[in-house]
């Protein structure tokens, strides 16, 4: 992506013609006022958040992905690419405004999760030196609040990965380079970089998929370094068994295309790095499939509903009070949340909820019922 030269604000006449065409909208979070879009508005993508002065924080953009390596080297890299540890976990900008570090999801909220635990992630004093400067992060592990699963390394609670930085009224990212000096100048936790290749380089960077795939991760993220050569990500074949397992109780409330999908690549990945016939990637595979429904099956039994159970902790109450009213709102009859939570354990306030999976809840009520099925 292309540097705008200057940052460019969004005048109240366009902001006001996008809201009122519904392609973006106002919120608020603990006293400031901001317009997310929720489509592309003056050049500036889904997701982006318009503060109040006018001045853009950009959507991060969605980046496509190679199913297979050695092609998809040669289709889309003619020069050298930085190669980057994929991490499981959700999308994070991280911005000053009036002072004050916020962080927003990929969608342009401001997450009152995320914004909370800023200060156990990362020292945010490069912001004090670059106020217009934007962290692109990946946060995870198993304690946060929308996704299960974590990377290796991250046993408890959660972790940031700054991967990308950008700035405040500009589409595009800082180069490689100038993020690595920071990163390094300022001690930031980081996605691992695993350096510069070229595209003969397939073995080398063969060699280190597997060893991430057999280390459990999820896969790497090219990054070019030729101008108009973009973005790429490629992930391992176990992460896609990881998600299928992780996922088994959710069989009938995700679209089929995320299990098709997800066979479909560790077909592709198995046959690129000779990995038919692994023995233990089959049986992983068979347990993936079978046992996700099988819990769903026995929740459904002792319970009397499938769902998804989430912990996270937050230092301040009033943000734990603030995200339990967004997945409220956003979440409706499908979030359970506990009358007594929050609750206090030890320097946090803890927050549990459990997501409801309605149509295997359903489904599974009126199986075990004896009812009757036609196919």
């Amino acid at each position: 992506m292309a540097h705008s030269p200057e940052s460019t604000a969004m005048d109240e006449r366009t902001l006001a013609d996008a809201i009122g065409r519904n392609r973006a909208s106002r919120e608020r979070f603990q006293g400031l006022e901001y317009a997310r879009l929720r489509d592309t508005v003056a050049g500036y993508r889904r997701g982006s958040l318009v503060l109040p002065d006018g001045s853009v924080i950009p959507g991060y953009p969605s980046i496509g992905r190679v199913q297979s390596l050695g092609a998809g080297l040669r289709r889309h890299y003619s020069g050298a690419f930085w190669v980057e540890e994929k991490i499981d976990g959700f999308n994070v900008r991280i911005f000053r405004w009036q002072g004050r570090t916020y962080a927003a999801t990929r969608g342009g909220y401001i997450c009152a999760f995320s914004t909370d635990r800023l200060p156990d992630l990362l020292d945010s004093a490069i912001l004090d030196d670059e106020p217009d400067l934007v962290l692109c992060a990946e946060i995870a592990g198993p304690e946060n609040p929308y996704l299960e699963g974590a990377p290796p390394g991250v046993a408890e609670d959660v972790a940031a990965f700054v991967f990308d930085m950008m700035r405040t009224g500009r589409t595009g990212f800082l180069a490689q380079g100038e993020k690595m000096a920071r990163l390094r100048d300022h001690g930031l936790p980081s996605a691992p970089i695993f350096g510069r290749f070229l595209p003969a380089d397939l073995d080398a960077l063969q060699a280190l998929v597997l060893r991430l795939d057999a280390e459990g991760s999820e896969g790497v993220v090219l990054k070019g370094e030729q101008p108009g050569e973009g973005r790429a990500k490629y992930v391992t074949g176990r992460s896609n068994v990881a998600d299928i397992e992780l996922c088994g109780d959710q069989l009938l409330d995700l679209p089929p295309e995320y299990f098709t999908n997800r066979l479909l690549r560790l077909g592709l990945f198995v046959n690129e790095h000779a990995q038919a016939g692994d023995a233990d990637l089959e049986r992983r595979l068979g347990r993936a499939l079978i046992n996700g429904v099988t819990a769903a099956v026995d929740r459904s039994r002792t319970i009397g509903r499938v769902g998804r159970r989430f912990r996270c902790r937050f230092r301040q109450r009033r943000n734990a009070e603030a995200f339990m009213a967004h997945i409220k709102a956003t979440g409706g009859q499908r979030v359970r949340i506990d009358p007594e939570m929050p609750r206090r354990e030890g320097a946090f306030w803890v927050l549990e909820f459990e997501r409801i999976l309605e149509r295997m809840t359903g489904t599974l009520a009126n199986a075990l019922s004896g009812a009757s099925q036609y196919d």
